[in-house]
């Protein structure tokens, strides 16, 4: 399966390209698209097919936990139909670029075309978990509408149904996965933290309450930080190292951690072959597919040469 995906000199590969057609002709040759927008949009949906292939080979309690990842997509179209609403754009739901959904994960009772206001949208999420991580994040929103508060809420959500579904699983497949699952978990505090603290001085106290459970203890100091060198100082060591240059930008810190996760997720993938941490590493490597996918056909959107988008695809961490 690996040997198959856009990496390496295979995804080089797609930067001769110019233009959209010659491109979405070497990704999908058997499919148009007007524009690059919808070739995007694809190839989330195409990840989102992969993620329930997968699935229906897995009994329980290991479907479960590929049930967890395709919320994510979920939590991606809600924060869509979110943004919209806070924007007050007067944009028709079927116009929004939100992911159809294969069957296994769709929610049929969702409709954002009859919800008006942002606290309607979050009262008509189906999964309980999330509609109550969202809803508590709301009160935060209320008093001050920053809206990384909705976001995070959603994030919440979704993290501690994946630790669900983790604990669930029997200890030879939860060992397999959990390094993977803890760079997932500890990327995405890092970064609430970061951007909480650095771009929007929200107080300590509410960072944790937004960042994803379990509680980690290290958080706590993170939130008290008011710089982007002393918040790093506080993460885990396994992605202090990947941050080791120093202080940077954000999207550079992001992008450190995400080829850090990348890494881990080839690694799981090798070693955990007879266990659930195979596919689950495959998925998370699928995920890194889809993200320089799009910065490929991003890159040809706006007409980046070659050698500037090499510098924004992401590469497994040494």
């Amino acid at each position: 399966m690996h040997s198959r995906l856009y990496e390496g000199d295979r995804l080089d590969g797609l930067l001769r390209h110019r233009g959209l057609s010659e491109l979405a002709g070497d990704l999908l040759p058997m499919e148009t698209f007007a524009s690059h927008a919808a070739l995007e949009r694809r190839l989330v949906e195409r990840y989102a097919e992969s993620l329930a292939l997968l699935w229906r080979f897995l009994d329980s309690p290991r479907d479960r936990l590929f049930a967890v990842l395709a919320l994510r997509l979920q939590i991606e179209n809600v924060k869509v139909v979110l943004r919209s609403r806070l924007a007050g754009r007067d944009v028709a739901t079927q116009a929004l670029p939100v992911i159809p959904m294969p069957e296994a994960f769709r929610w049929d009772d969702f409709d954002p075309s009859k919800l008006e206001t942002v606290q309607s949208v979050l009262d008509a999420i189906p999964e309980p978990a999330i509609r109550r991580s969202a809803c508590d994040a709301y009160m935060l929103f209320a008093d001050r509408p920053v809206p990384l508060y909705l976001e995070a809420g959603l994030d919440r959500g979704y993290f501690a149904l994946l630790a669900d579904a983790a604990a669930e699983l029997g200890n030879q497949d939860r060992r397999a996965i959990q390094p993977l699952l803890e760079v997932e978990t500890d990327l995405h505090r890092l970064m609430l933290v970061l951007r909480a603290r650095v771009n929007h001085g929200i107080d300590p106290a509410l960072v944790a309450r937004l960042v994803a459970a379990p509680p980690a203890a290290w958080v706590a100091a993170a939130a008290e930080g008011d710089s982007v060198d002393g918040i790093v100082r506080c993460a885990p060591g396994p992605l202090r190292r990947h941050l080791a240059e120093g202080p940077a930008e954000l999207p550079d810190i992001e992008r450190r951690l995400w080829q850090a996760y990348y890494a881990t997720a080839n690694r799981v993938y090798r070693q955990a072959f007879f266990t659930v941490g195979c596919p689950y590493a495959f998925a998370a490597v699928k995920r890194m597919e889809l993200a320089n996918l799009i910065t490929v056909v991003e890159s040809v959107r706006y007409g980046l040469s070659a050698d500037e988008t090499l510098k924004h695809l992401l590469r497994p961490a040494a």
